[in-house]
């Protein structure tokens, strides 16, 4: 399945990214492994979901080049 990539952190490399699937237009988010446990403290992950952080600036660039068109 193909990826585009939309936004990320740093525009070469492999900071946070945010990619969207070609086929189905669902996004991929590329980011963070949290690990402190008090950050994740009230969030309940089902099995074969995780959990990353991403700098807000990502989804507020996705919102503004993909979103306002």
């Amino acid at each position: 399945m193909a990826v585009t990539r939309l936004v990320g952190e740093c525009e070469k490399g492999t900071c946070a990214t945010l990619y969207r699937l070609d086929e189905t237009g669902d996004l991929l988010v590329q980011g963070y492994d949290v690990e402190d446990a008090e950050t994740l403290v009230g969030i309940k992950i089902p099995a074969g979901e995780t959990v990353v952080r991403i700098p807000a600036e990502i989804i507020e660039r996705y919102a503004r080049e993909y979103l306002a068109r």
